[in-house]
């Protein structure tokens, strides 16, 4: 893949934090692409791949969604906290993080292709692609 930055780091959200990684650079003129992985219960590392799309100077976005991979586990948390609301706070706020919430693409495969689906339907003015997987 040659010479593309890796910056990883957190973002906090709801007493919590949400790992996240660029690969890439976020300030090309080509769009992001944040990564949303399946689950809930599992981590970024199966669409991990998607990382070769920033080949061509896209900046990539995969993170882990609280309760999973390296960000904050909750265990303690019962049904009723693990809401579709609080997974679409936890992307708003790592969009914003990363000054990207004006726009970006979101690519998000199984429970994530449903979390873009219900991000999307919301309208945020900076989503310019939505791709759903499976």
């Amino acid at each position: 893949m040659g010479t593309v930055s890796i910056l990883e780091g957190y973002v906090p959200y709801r007493k919590a934090r949400t790992w996240y990684r660029i690969i890439g650079d976020l300030d090309s003129a080509k769009l992001p692409l944040v990564v949303a992985h399946g689950g809930p219960g599992c981590t970024h590392d199966y669409v991990d791949s998607f990382r070769d799309l920033a080949a061509d100077g896209r900046a990539v976005i995969h993170y882990d969604q609280i309760g999973n991979g390296r960000s904050t586990h909750l265990p303690d948390r019962g049904a009723d906290f693990w809401t579709v609301d609080f997974f679409l706070g936890e992307l708003d706020a790592l969009l914003q993080h990363l000054g990207i919430a004006d726009r970006y693409a979101l690519l998000g495969q199984s429970w994530g292709g449903m979390l873009g689906a219900e991000h999307a339907v919301r309208r945020p003015a900076g989503l310019r692609a939505l791709v759903i997987a499976n």
